[in-house]
C-alpha cells in the first residue's frame, strides 16, 4: 500500500512549471493587494497574499497554493467550486500546507455572557449548529441531555450545553466567564468542494468548525488528502456526499463530535494508514 501511494502522490506532483502559477500565501507578512507569486514582499506587487480566500480568486486550473506555516492558524473557511479549483492527473489543483493549522475560533467579545442563574451563564449566538466551546485555547466538556430534557440542573462545574438556542456555561472557579478567554467554533466548514475534481490537499489541520473540517459534495471525484488532519469539528471530521470520491492517506481524525468519518449518498472514502478515532 505504501507503494501504490507513493507512485499516486508523485504521478499527481507531475505538475509542469510552464502552466501550473504557484501563489503563496503568509498570514503575518502577506498582503491581499499582493500578487501571490514570491514568499517575500518586494516594493512593487509581488509577494504573499494574506488569505486562502484571496488566493482562491486569484488561482485557477491545475494552480498550488502554498500556504506558510506562521505558528498563527488560518482564521477562514473555504471553498473549492468547479472547474476554476480543480485539475487533471498529471497536473491537479493543490492546496500545500506545510504543517498550517486552518480555524473556525472566533473569540467571544467582552460582555457576551449573561447571567442566568447563581453561576449559570448563557451566551446567544447568531449562527445556529454543531458548536464547540474553548477557554483558553482548549475544549470544555459538554453536557448533552437525552430526549429533550432540560440540561441546565445536570450541569457540572466547568461544563457547557446547548439549549434553546442558547450556550449555558457552570462557573466553575471564582471569575466569571465574562473576565476569561473564551472562543466558540464559529465558521461552519473548513473546506467546502463542490463539483471539483483532481484536488490534492496536503499537510493541513483543519479545527474547531461548527460543522465539518472538510466536505466534498456534489460528484467531487479524485480527491486526495494527504496528510491531513481533522481536529473537534463540531459534527464531523470528513465527510463525503453527493457521489463523491475522496482518498486519505496519513494524517489523523479525531475528537469530532458526532463522526469521524462521515459518508453519505452513493459516495466513497477510502483511508489508507489514515488514523481514525
Amino acid at each position: 500500500m505504501i507503494i501504490g501511494r507513493c507512485f499516486l502522490i508523485v504521478s499527481l506532483l507531475a505538475v509542469s512549471p510552464i502552466t501550473a502559477s504557484e501563489i503563496f500565501v503568509d498570514n503575518i507578512i502577506g498582503r491581499d493587494a499582493d500578487d501571490g507569486s514570491t514568499t517575500h514582499s518586494s516594493d512593487g506587487r509581488a509577494g504573499p497574499v494574506y488569505s486562502i480566500q484571496r488566493a482562491l480568486q486569484l488561482a485557477g486550473f491545475g494552480d498550488v497554493i502554498v500556504l506558510a506555516k506562521t505558528g498563527r492558524p488560518y482564521y477562514e473557511s473555504l471553498s473549492l467550486t468547479g472547474d476554476r479549483h480543480s485539475g487533471n492527473r498529471f497536473r491537479p489543483f493543490m492546496i500545500q500546507g506545510n504543517g498550517a493549522t486552518i480555524s473556525g475560533l472566533r473569540s467571544l467579545p467582552h460582555g457576551s455572557w449573561q447571567k442566568a442563574g447563581s453561576k449559570l451563564w448563557k451566551v446567544t449566538l447568531t449562527r445556529k449548529g454543531h458548536y464547540r466551546l474553548l477557554r483558553n485555547g482548549r475544549s470544555l466538556p459538554e453536557f448533552k441531555a437525552e430526549g429533550g430534557e432540560d440540561p441546565l440542573s445536570k450541569l457540572s462545574p466547568g461544563e457547557w450545553t446547548a439549549w434553546r438556542g442558547s450556550l449555558y456555561f457552570l462557573q466553575d472557579g471564582v471569575d466569571p466567564p465574562e473576565s476569561q478567554a473564551f472562543a466558540y467554533s464559529a465558521e461552519q466548514t473548513g473546506i467546502s468542494l463542490h463539483h471539483v475534481s483532481n484536488v490534492l490537499i496536503s499537510d493541513v489541520t483543519l479545527q474547531h468548525f461548527r460543522f465539518d473540517g472538510i466536505h466534498a459534495q456534489g460528484l467531487c471525484d479524485g480527491i486526495i488528502l494527504d496528510n491531513v488532519n481533522s481536529f473537534e469539528n463540531g459534527r464531523a471530521g470528513i465527510v463525503s456526499s453527493g457521489a463523491s470520491r475522496i482518498e486519505l492517506f496519513g494524517g489523523k481524525i479525531a475528537g469530532n463530535s458526532h463522526h469521524q468519518l462521515l459518508v453519505l449518498d452513493h459516495s466513497t472514502a477510502i483511508p489508507d494508514g489514515c488514523e481514525i478515532e
